[in-house]
């Protein structure tokens, strides 16, 4: 699963989120689904609407747009950048001001209760101190995160990178990101010593890498992204 823009990626219309109004608040969608787990591209026009969450965790990143979501623990200011959480049985109401956009993670999997977070900015987020790659084939790449939730088997953050070429394997968890800043490329093993593929990185890019997935990045520069893990 990969697109070269989040925000230029064509949707397909779901219809209004309340029949009763049907030119406010329609959404979009571009997903994949395994059931279990739904990884897509979501957007929203103009509108006010509410309720609960389903038994399900979801984290987000906002890409276009502006909203405000009221919880019982205060209130969201929803803008491009924005990473955020929502637990199970979680009540809102939004005012979507702006149409919105966002990639979405929803993990159906059986799971405890927990709390929603929120970053506001995830291109300026501040990160601790970098470590050098521990295993490198070419230059010097230091990296850096943070981790905004871990919960359920999931965990949502950013990451940041300096130019270099190491190698990556994805050992019982798959990854959703979506590039903020900078530019790469990622080399994907295939299957069996089989042709593999590479996908260009740059703002906007979202891939989805799954559970066994090997390869290579080769950071041209300091790339920053978004990114939820699935633990399997």
């Amino acid at each position: 699963m990969y697109t070269p823009s989040i925000l230029q990626t064509p949707l397909t219309t779901v219809g209004p989120i309340d029949p009763s109004q049907p030119t406010r608040s329609v959404t979009g969608d571009w997903a994949f689904s395994t059931g279990e787990l739904e990884i897509g591209i979501w957007e929203c026009t103009p509108g006010v609407f509410g309720g609960v969450t389903a038994d399900e965790n979801e984290a987000m990143l906002m890409v276009a747009g502006r909203a405000t979501v009221h919880h019982d623990g205060g209130e969201y200011d929803l803008a491009p950048g924005t990473l955020w959480t929502t637990p199970r049985a979680w009540r809102s109401r939004w005012e979507v001001h702006q149409t919105v956009r966002k990639m979405y993670v929803i993990d159906h999997r059986a799971g405890g209760p927990g709390a929603s977070t929120h970053l506001a900015n995830a291109f300026t987020a501040p990160l601790p101190e970098g470590t050098p790659r521990p295993v490198v084939i070419e230059g010097s790449p230091v990296e850096a995160s943070t981790s905004l939730w871990s919960h359920d088997r999931l965990d949502v953050g950013v990451w940041e990178c300096t130019p270099g070429v190491f190698p990556f394997r994805r050992d019982g968890y798959q990854e959703v990101f979506c590039v903020l800043s900078g530019r790469a490329t990622l080399e994907v093993a295939g299957a069996e010593g089989g042709t593999g593929q590479r996908f260009e990185l740059v703002p906007g890019a979202m891939l989805l890498t799954p559970s066994g997935t090997t390869g290579r990045w080769h950071v041209h520069e300091t790339i920053r992204k978004a990114y939820v893990t699935i633990t399997d």
